[in-house]
């Protein structure tokens, strides 16, 4: 979500003012203060209320209505009122710049499913922060458990809903069409075979002995359609390495040396999987077909 900011021009005028007001302090000795007049310090004031005000007003007025709905004029004005009413202290003034942080870490946390407990966490940060000194080793490994708790937590997710997306009317409807279009072609070529990755495959010739690496770069002529003929992407020319490309792709492509031509058939798992992709009209697990054969190729590095 976009955050309303105080511009540049504002930063630099809040340190322009405070350098002022220090250069004016030492010019007049240790023991005296420099001050403006009431009358100048209420124009600042109301001038510099008024300026900032202006810029966040700038700001939001760019959200898009939805932004908008999710932190309500009233919302904003309430949360500066928190903050210029706190105590001056220094030390106020950091401990809410750090909440305010933890504040931004609990958004991506709620959103990994975390449910934070803000308490939990409070008394977890005095326990720690009170301590009489540093305990490095707890620090460290807390830190290390946090980050693979984390890591493991991000990949649930990603799990969760790619499970959602295999899912999907739409994916399991593309899988069944793959599985039936490749059924059909079986029974009519009996040539086709499968390797143990799940891709199928129909060599035409196997061209060169030394076939494609990993590394290499392929100079292909190839058509790729969807199982109800369309075709999506085609190139008299092409320029791929199997590194590069799907996976399914990847390994057709390493079956094969110069001169060689072949028909792969690259179920979603091997293609573009859940996500398809949309742009090139590629549902969700979509199966392609692709006709590739290989004009030239150059060795990668060792």
């Amino acid at each position: 979500m976009k955050k309303i900011l105080i511009g540049a021009a504002v930063v630099a005028a809040i340190t322009a003012a405070s350098c002022s007001h220090k250069d004016g302090s030492e010019a007049a000795g240790a023991d005296e203060k420099f001050a403006v007049s009431a009358a100048t310090s209420d124009s600042v004031n109301t001038l510099f209320g008024s300026y900032v005000g202006s810029s966040v007003l700038a700001d939001y007025s760019r959200l898009d209505s939805a932004m908008k709905a999710e932190q309500p004029k009233a919302d904003i004005l309430k949360g500066l009122q928190y903050a210029l009413g706190a105590p001056e202290e220094r030390g106020v003034a950091v401990g809410m710049h750090i909440g305010l942080q933890m504040l931004g870490t609990f958004q991506q946390l709620e959103q990994n499913g975390v449910k934070v407990d803000r308490s939990a966490v409070l008394n977890a940060f005095k326990k720690a922060f009170l301590a009489d000194s540093v305990d490095g080793t707890y620090s460290g490994m807390a830190q290390m458990e946090y980050q693979a708790l984390m890591g493991r937590i991000q990949q649930e997710s990603r799990d969760f809903e790619n499970a959602k997306k295999a899912n999907s009317p739409e994916a399991l409807a593309n899988v069944a069409a793959g599985e039936k279009y490749l059924a059909v072609a079986k029974e009519a070529d009996p040539s086709i075979q499968t390797s143990e990755s799940g891709l199928s495959y129909k060599i035409e010739n196997a061209g060169d002995t030394a076939k494609i690496t990993r590394r290499d770069v392929a100079q292909i002529k190839y058509t790729g359609r969807l199982v109800d003929g369309t075709v999506f992407d085609s190139s008299d020319d092409a320029r791929l390495s199997p590194a590069g490309v799907v996976p399914g792709f990847g390994e057709g492509l390493q079956m094969l040396g110069k001169g060689g031509k072949a028909t792969l058939y690259i179920p979603g798992k091997l293609a573009y999987g859940v996500d398809g992709a949309p742009r090139a009209g590629i549902g969700p697990n979509a199966m392609l077909i692709f006709d590739i054969e290989v004009l030239d190729v150059n060795p990668g590095r060792k």
